[in-house]
């Protein structure tokens, strides 16, 4: 990268720069002008100069030839001028003034515009380059670097350089075209003002960068100490569950206090020195202003300057302070930009960068692998340095299926992980050559080795994004408009001379034909094989049960689970769950809801309306009133409250009966027994108390304690609690006022609730929910086991598998992937590997996560063949086992011995023990 910060701008820039010079060069005439202007107001119609007469006139826009009368001997005009007045003179100077001042208002609103949008092209430029680099680094880089202060480093601390990017050569000729103007119209009113302020202004050049030469060492210190902050602040997320599990919080806050401590004396320190020379830069300049008008004035009374001189003066000098200023800032800023710059381009430098022409788009399809891996006397070390194998040679041919065996031996472990590391280019060797297809490892573009090997090991990270994003990332290799491939694809920009932009994320990159696939549609089918031989295909599915779908995206499969609805009524019996799910009927009141469910009948498809809510929503409030249940609910809340009490009250903090009963804790006991405390007291103050329905005040309120006890009421199940706090009429109450509700909401303009309708799909419901439409009863043992299981059977009789599938795959995996299971993820590991149909898989230590009889059963499939449908697919595999007995399955096996491996090979006419066994059975 270019070291220089200003010839990296000047390279990426130089067009646009050159056109914001001019621009800037333009606009210096204009502003010469408005400077003129003031004095000829004043000199000429207003004190009356060449206004002797009373009927006398002036030429007003009068032009002549420049240097007419030198070259001519005499002037020569062009443009005779409007003969005014003097009350006419004086209003077309003014006008002509303001006409100025609107100029080079406009001209300084079209720079800085220009600058602003020049300044985030460039800083893109840049922060794209510094990705890239990013994307170049050797994976070893990646084990010694933080992503949080990467991330810091091109989010934040490249910030100011977008707003010096447009002023790098603009501001300096701007404030100095300003200053010189200015400077040139002092002289031309007065030699003394000139050279005084040329005095005063070259005293500030010398001094003010001196002082400020800490605040650039100052600005690096503070750098790196923000960078270490972000660093240590992603560790503690990281690291958060060993901070609680080993006490370490307060440890880790020292850390933080430490850190944050040393920042603010950075920032002390910087803010004195910044001020200080603040304050001296201003104490010149009007220093400079108290000269003017003592020199001025004794010049004017003297006689020696006319008054319209020495305002003219002033106004000049008045606009002169912020261009000499801003030279000196500029200076200051420029320094300081250059060492941040500096600093970013060595945080980022790196000797061992992978070749740009590695990670080329290739313009035509990548070919098979033929010849496979030849390892000549390769020597490999571990991270710490330590060799781990020597002399290794090896053939492995596209269709092997290779084992390493390492009897949970470490070392053995260790050097196995290594090789399948060197493989697929984690590991360098320290000595030898790896040959892929006749031809060194390394130089090989990735587009061949990462589509034709493939590679899964013990890692469980995923970036957040769906289970569908993460699984076909590894099919995006390239788009299939064949315009946009290459690194040479061009796109429209607007960063000056950049035409080398990457194609946009949002073209298809998955190119089906490669893949051997039919559309997407054909796609949807390789995914659903590949999720089966991982073992995800029942996980998946079970999370899109517990997912939405937009019916509006997808009608078909929303009438199919309507479908599906009715057939899981129709079939309880059958299906061996009658009687274990109460539906919800509009005229009945479903027992194993809660007070809430029941009389919303229905999900809120607005906040206002959400479960929690509900307390203290006005609508709801008013039916509650008209229905007659707001004092119900009131003494149902204080009835629950002091049941729960009476309870739990007495349990210990760590009781096991927390444990096992729902929603209810030891510090909710122990705040329902403050709440139901102060209530009693508050009755026995006021026994004439008279209710008083909560307002429907809009944002957040604290709740009282009336309020409180009166939320308890919707949140109950007299099923789960049988607290006998529910009776028959206020059930019937309840239905009335859910009637009421429905009514109430059928004349709104825009329904915030959608209704349970056994016709209809909800889309704000989850699918299992859609599918039971009811509530599973709290009353039988294993009961939402039993459901379940009965879903399950349903989904797989009624051919909506596939869709709950997809749904399944839009499930969001959180940061991490960690909304998954370790299994899960390793699984979907395992999975993206096969997806891509390479011809070699590396397996290292997969599945780790499982338990053996699991583990064994998927790698017994991915081994024996792993897409069923295709059998032409045959990859190589390279697997170091958990399991040493599944190396029975493979035709070559290595076992380590004294830093090598052994190798033991089946004969071609051998066959292989599990088949024998099978044959057998």
């Amino acid at each position: 990268m270019e070291r220089n910060l200003l010839k990296f701008i000047w390279k990426n820039s130089r067009l646009k720069q050159v056109w914001l010079l001019f621009v800037i060069i333009a606009s210096m005439p204009f502003y010469f002008l408005s400077l003129e202007l003031p004095k000829q107001i004043i000199n000429g119609p207003i004190q009356g100069r060449n206004f002797d007469a009373i009927d006398a006139t002036q030429p007003f826009l009068r032009l002549t030839l420049p240097y007419g009368e030198a070259m001519f001997g005499r002037e020569i005009e062009l443009f005779g001028g409007l003969q005014l007045d003097r009350i006419e003179m004086l209003f077309a100077l003014c006008i002509l003034f303001m006409g100025f001042v609107f100029l080079n208002g406009w001209f300084k609103l079209y720079t800085n515009t220009y600058k602003g949008k020049l300044g985030e092209e460039v800083l893109r430029q840049l922060r794209y380059t510094l990705l890239d680099r990013v994307l170049r680094y050797r994976v070893a880089r990646f084990r010694n670097l933080k992503g949080a202060e990467v991330a810091s480093v091109i989010k934040d601390e490249v910030e100011p350089l977008g707003e010096f990017v447009g002023d790098a050569y603009s501001l300096p000729l701007f404030l100095g075209g300003q200053a010189i103007t200015g400077l040139l119209f002092l002289f031309l009113q007065s030699v003394y003002f000139g050279l005084l302020t040329i005095a005063i202004v070259a005293f500030q050049i010398w001094l003010i960068p001196r002082m400020r030469r800490k605040l650039i060492l100052l600005g690096r210190q503070r750098q790196i100490q923000a960078r270490k902050l972000a660093g240590q602040v992603a560790e503690t997320v990281d690291m958060a569950p060993d901070i609680h599990v080993n006490d370490m919080s307060n440890y880790t806050r020292a850390r933080h206090y430490g850190l944050l401590q040393n920042i603010l004396d950075i920032r002390f320190e910087l803010y004195q020195r910044k001020f200080t020379v603040k304050y001296v830069n201003n104490l010149l300049m009007q220093f400079l202003s108290f000269l003017f008008y003592l020199i001025g004035g004794y010049f004017v009374i003297t006689g020696r300057l006319d008054i319209g001189q020495l305002v003219a003066v002033i106004a000049a000098y008045k606009d002169l302070p912020g261009p000499i200023k801003g030279l000196i800032d500029y200076d200051q800023i420029r320094l300081m930009n250059e060492a941040r710059y500096e600093q970013t381009i060595d945080s980022f430098r790196d000797d061992g960068l992978i070749a740009p022409e590695l990670q080329t788009m290739p313009p035509q399809a990548v070919p098979r692998l033929e010849k496979g891996y030849d390892l000549d006397h390769v020597k490999l070390d571990d991270e710490t340095g330590r060799t781990v194998l020597e002399n290794v040679r090896l053939h492995i041919k596209p269709g092997d299926r290779m084992a390493i065996v390492t009897r949970g031996d470490d070392a053995a472990r260790t050097a196995a992980s290594v090789f399948a590391g060197a493989l697929v280019r984690l590991v360098l060797p320290a000595a030898g050559t790896i040959l892929l297809d006749g031809k060194a490892i390394d130089d090989h573009p990735e587009s061949l080795t990462g589509r034709r090997i493939g590679y899964a090991d013990g890692n469980t990270y995923f970036p957040a994004g769906t289970i569908r994003d993460n699984l076909l990332m590894v099919l995006k290799n390239r788009p299939t408009d064949e315009s946009q491939r290459g690194s040479t694809a061009k796109r429209p920009t607007t960063a000056g001379m950049l035409n080398h932009v990457p194609p946009s994320a949002d073209s298809e990159w998955i190119d089906y034909e490669d893949l051997g696939v039919g559309g997407k549609a054909g796609l949807d089918a390789h995914v659903a094989r590949v999720l089966e031989v991982a073992g995800l295909t029942r996980q998946i599915q079970d999370l899109g049960l517990r997912g939405t779908v937009d019916p509006a995206k997808n009608k078909e499969f929303a009438d199919k689970i309507v479908e599906v609805r009715h057939e899981f009524r129709e079939n309880a019996a059958s299906l061996g769950v009658e009687g274990i799910v109460q539906s919800f009927h509009p005229e009945l009141y479903n027992s194993q809801a809660t007070v809430g469910e029941n009389l919303l009948f229905g999900t809120a498809l607005d906040p206002a309306w959400a479960p929690n809510e509900l307390p203290r929503n006005p609508t709801i409030l008013a039916i509650l009133e008209r229905n007659g249940l707001r004092s119900a609910f009131q003494e149902m809340g204080q009835r629950i409250a002091e049941a729960r009490i009476e309870l739990f009250g007495d349990l210990a903090p760590d009781s096991k009966i927390f444990e096992t009963v729902a929603d209810v804790t030891y510090e909710e006991i122990v705040r329902l027994k403050e709440i139901v405390g102060r209530l009693k007291m508050a009755e026995r103050q006021e026994p004439q108390r008279q209710e008083a329905a909560p307002k429907g005040k809009k944002g957040p309120q604290k709740l009282s304690d009336r309020d409180e006890v009166f939320r308890l009421a919707f949140d109950y199940c007299e099923a789960q609690s049988r607290f006998g706090v529910l009776d028959a009429e206020t059930e019937a109450k309840i239905l009335a006022a859910r009637n009421d509700l429905r009514g109430e909401i059928g004349g709104m303009a825009e329904a915030p609730v959608f209704f349970h309708d056994p016709d209809r799909y909800n889309p704000t419901a989850s699918v299992l929910d859609n599918i039971l439409l009811g509530r599973v009863s709290s009353t039988v043992v294993d009961g939402k086991e039993k459901v379940l299981a009965a879903v399950q059977e349903l989904v797989a009789r009624t051919g909506i598998s596939d869709g709950l599938l997809q749904a399944g795959l839009s499930f969001e995996m959180g940061n991490g992937g960690r909304r998954l299971s370790d299994q899960q993820r390793q699984k979907l590991h395992v999975a993206r590997a096969l997806l891509k149909k390479p011809d070699i898989i590396v397996f290292n230590e997969v599945l780790g996560a499982m338990d053996a009889a699991g583990r064994r059963e998927i790698m017994t499939r991915l081994i024996d063949g792993p897409l069923q449908d295709e059998p032409d697919f045959r990859p190589g595999f390279v697997v170091v086992l958990l399991d040493d007995d599944l190396a029975e399955r493979f035709d070559r096996v290595l076992t380590y011995s004294n830093g090598g491996f052994v190798e033991t090979e089946r004969k071609a006419d051998e066959p292989q023990p599990h088949a024998i066994a099978d044959a057998a059975k």
